[in-house]
């Protein structure tokens, strides 16, 4: 069976679609040894390095019209006719029309689309967004074989969710996370160190990309959040770091200058993925402050929980039931820094709550998240194969 994946992003882009992807494909070729798997997306240019695998093929594909995330693969129509299946990964603007068109020309070919978030944003953006997914959207999943989501709570509160005639082909996908990798461990004193954090002040971590196609991360809510925790609970009360690259990094740090967070901060760039247990073992707290329904799932969740974190998250479709509040963690209300101090302030005082949270997430993600799990990917492809 020869299989494609579309995807906008892919490692070492740095962003939780491309690794959601990376790992799915990963379980696929373990479950299916027998499958043939490319992985198609964009060319981030010379400085990116393509990712060798023994179970899946990368192919970074010149596009036309790239803009952001957006673009239009060069050469698809040929990828298409050759394969079984193709599955993307929607939200892909440029190549999901081509795909809407290829699926037309060659029906030959099962489609599978994944659904991963609405696509919001402010101004022009949000209204080409609108016009988009009015064009292209309903039809583009009505051709499909198959639609899978990390979550059934996402998919019902989401554009897709709201049209009519899809669930008959709804498959729940969840995302998973390697629990050998990422596990509780000692923190690394030599590591504290190098980055300038204080030996016995409690941290609160934070993962995600800092460019302007992550601004619903939140982090300018986090470091708000932090500076009054600063200020009502004493300057060693808590320190932060936070993981990500991208175009907004130095305006995020320049806030946190503003909000006199110099020396309780510490922005550590991009992180590879071998690297990042590490980083993660460092914290005591991980903190998920998105703002809006872009926030899906949250992968850096399940790799904090596998790590022995407790975790707060924001109240959102899809994240709200990837933590188990109030046994691993908390939700906070979206874009609302006082929830957020407060709730960093009431966890951080609570040493006991902090380890019997924290043994609840390893044991969580264990149970429900870990890759471990045979790939359920492998029966929905062999069904939709069988169609006629």
């Amino acid at each position: 069976m020869k299989i494609v994946h579309l995807v906008c992003t892919f490692p070492p882009y740095q962003g939780g679609m491309g690794n959601s992807v990376k790992e799915m494909v990963e379980r696929l070729a373990l479950a299916d040894p027998s499958a043939d798997i490319t992985i198609v997306c964009p060319d981030y240019g010379p400085q990116e390095v393509a990712l060798l695998s023994d179970l899946y093929l990368v192919r970074y594909s010149h596009s036309w019209l790239r803009f952001g995330n957006a673009a239009i693969i060069k050469g698809l129509e040929k990828i298409w006719q050759s394969a079984d299946i193709v599955h993307l990964h929607y939200p892909f603007y440029g190549t999901d029309a081509l795909a809407w068109h290829l699926k037309k020309k060659y029906p030959h070919t099962k489609l599978v689309i994944h659904y991963h978030m609405d696509s919001r944003a402010g101004g022009w953006k949000g209204w080409i967004f609108k016009i988009w997914q009015k064009l292209f959207l309903k039809r583009l999943l009505t051709q499909a074989e198959a639609i899978t989501c990390a979550s059934l709570d996402y998919w019902r509160h989401s554009s897709a969710g709201r049209i009519n005639g899809l669930d008959d082909k709804l498959f729940i996908v969840p995302f998973t996370v390697d629990t050998n990798l990422f596990q509780p461990r000692p923190k690394d004193q030599e590591l504290l160190k190098g980055y300038g954090l204080k030996s016995g002040v409690p941290i609160i971590l934070m993962v995600g990309g800092l460019d302007r196609a992550h601004y619903f991360k939140g982090v300018p809510v986090l470091l708000s959040a932090l500076a009054k925790v600063k200020t009502t609970a004493g300057a060693d009360y808590c320190q932060g770091i936070i993981v990500g690259e991208g175009n907004l990094r130095d305006k995020y740090y320049k806030m946190a200058q503003t909000l006199g967070l110099a020396q309780d901060i510490v922005f550590i760039g991009k992180v590879e993925q071998n690297k990042l247990p590490a980083i993660y073992n460092l914290a005591d707290l991980f903190v998920l402050p998105s703002i809006n329904s872009c926030e899906a799932f949250g992968l850096v969740l399940l790799e904090a929980m596998a790590s022995g974190l407790p975790c707060l998250a924001s109240n959102l479709p899809g994240v709200r039931q990837v933590i188990d509040p109030p046994h691993n963690g908390l939700l906070i209300e979206p874009n609302n820094v006082d929830d957020l101090a407060d709730k960093i302030h009431q966890l951080l005082a609570d040493d006991l709550t902090l380890k019997r949270m924290a043994q609840a997430s390893r044991q969580r993600a264990i149970e429900y998240f870990s890759s471990s799990a045979p790939s359920s990917l492998v029966k929905i492809y062999h069904k939709i194969m069988e169609q006629q």
